[in-house]
């Protein structure tokens, strides 16, 4: 299959920014893992610049998921490296050196008990301790980090509420503001707005756009939602087992590996 890596000399627009290329902010040389004898991803290599909104899209299994916690260091490729901001990941006891801080991750949305008793503040701060320390007390300014990256989205009113007295969609973006927490310059998300309604998908992917465009935040999100990926992304990058194409979503060579990729499905 035909990969179209960008050069130098191209310009990605997303509206009105145009993308920086100078250097990637995160790249990926000849990256693979495996989980036991199981190949999960195989001789990945992307870059990615700064101001990106990167859509990732592949069928299940395909290693999407694999490739964001690769970049996380929660999975250590057994050959090729990543590099942050040109410096080598690190991993182990050097898991919380800062250039992880660079990097927020929001999970997938898994189901909360509605008697789990944390608060909405509480959890954000959750999103504070690798920069504060998990053995130390949140200080007057962690605090206002944590209201700060409530009200980014939309959820500062509720932060005295149990977290799982919310909505999905409310705990979504509570989520969204624990990563944001962190003070990331990058955001990572898998599949952000999987089972939540037309409203709910539309308000978190809306939140996503401003944080990219306001806050200056690269944003790389998993998306099952072919019509989110071509409308809300800047690039499409499509995965199964390795980086099988990457492009602008009004590409036209977009439409052909989908077909591959996704039997029966047109974009």
């Amino acid at each position: 299959m035909t990969n179209h890596h960008l050069t130098n000399e191209e310009h990605i627009h997303y509206e009105h920014q145009a993308i920086d290329l100078s250097s990637p902010v995160i790249e990926l040389r000849n990256v693979s893992v495996a989980y036991q004898t199981t190949l999960a991803l195989n001789n990945a290599s992307l870059k990615v610049y700064k101001g990106e909104i990167i859509g990732i899209c592949g069928p299940n299994g395909a290693g999407k998921t694999t490739l964001l916690k690769a970049i996380l260091g929660l999975v250590k490729p057994y050959r090729g490296k990543i590099l942050i901001y040109g410096e080598e990941l690190q991993y182990g006891r050097n898991l919380f050196k800062s250039q992880h801080y660079r990097i927020g991750y929001v999970p997938q949305l898994q189901a909360i008990d509605r008697n789990f008793p944390a608060l909405v503040e509480d959890v954000v701060m959750m999103g504070r301790y690798p920069r504060i320390g998990f053995f130390k007390r949140p200080t007057k300014e962690d605090w206002t980090k944590v209201h700060h990256a409530l009200k980014l989205v939309g959820m500062f009113e509720m932060r005295k509420r149990p977290i799982g007295h919310l909505s999905s969609g409310q705990q979504q973006k509570v989520f969204i503001a624990r990563a944001l927490a962190l003070e990331p310059e990058i955001l990572l998300l898998d599949e952000p707005t999987s089972a939540l309604d037309f409203k709910m998908t539309t308000s978190i992917m809306e939140i996503l756009e401003r944080l990219n465009h306001e806050n200056d935040i690269t944003i790389i999100s998993i998306h099952h939602d072919l019509s989110l990926l071509k409308k809300h992304s800047s690039r499409i990058v499509c995965v199964n087992k390795e980086i099988i194409w990457t492009g602008p979503p009004n590409d036209p060579g977009l439409g052909k590996i989908i077909e591959k990729i996704y039997p029966m499905v047109r974009v």
